[in-house]
């Protein structure tokens, strides 16, 4: 995806790299299933920053998938949404994702719906109701009367975008398997995701 896009990637694991000086030469930072409490306090104060001065975040599945938050702002601010659970037995089902607004920039080269099979993530509240823009939602037909009712939404968004300040973010709840990223719908999904994370413009073009 980088190279067809042309762009520069440094992978690391390494909190440290939260530090104004490293992030003032990213565009764009990007968490692939980091989960639990992994910044420290100036790392967080920094990241804040950054972001409010118009950096862009884009988060893939875990990177909203935790229990329990040490971090407010993270949760509420930033994702726009607290974890509730996933089913178990089987805890991969299969089930449509619906795109929300087909003719928009997201949702550039993607089905107006396709299906998948994947650890499908509910939330406490819907990420709608604290002004995100969704790209994506669930058919909750996967779920039945012997799960826990808390996993059922009704409104279920599964991707979407926030503007933080003046920065971006891109959250998509879609990830938790392997043979998820090779899916096609998926690749269009967080590509689109990043590009329109890093645009300058984004906040005023969903």
């Amino acid at each position: 995806m980088a190279k067809r896009k042309g762009w520069g990637i440094v992978a690391t694991d390494k909190a440290g790299a939260f530090l104004p000086a490293t992030l003032r030469q990213f565009d764009a930072v990007i968490w692939n299933n980091v989960s639990g409490d992994v910044l420290t306090l100036s790392e967080r104060r920094s990241f804040q920053r950054w972001m409010a001065a118009g950096g862009a975040f884009i988060g893939v599945h875990g990177t909203a998938g935790d229990p329990v938050y040490f971090w407010d702002w993270y949760a509420d601010t930033l994702i726009g949404a607290r974890f509730v659970g996933h089913p178990s037995n089987p805890q991969f089902r299969e089930t449509d994702v619906r795109v929300e607004a087909p003719a928009g920039p997201l949702a550039a080269g993607l089905p107006a719906s396709w299906t998948m099979s994947d650890e499908w993530y509910s939330f406490k509240t819907s990420p709608r109701e604290h002004g995100a823009t969704i790209v994506a939602t669930l058919a909750e037909s996967y779920l039945s009367t012997k799960d826990d009712p808390n996993l059922r939404m009704g409104d279920h968004p599964i991707a979407w975008t926030r503007c933080v300040g003046k920065g971006r973010m891109f959250y998509t709840a879609i990830g938790h398997r392997p043979e998820s990223y090779v899916q096609p719908q998926v690749q269009q999904l967080i590509e689109n995701g990043i590009t329109w994370a890093i645009s300058a413009k984004a906040c005023g073009a969903h």
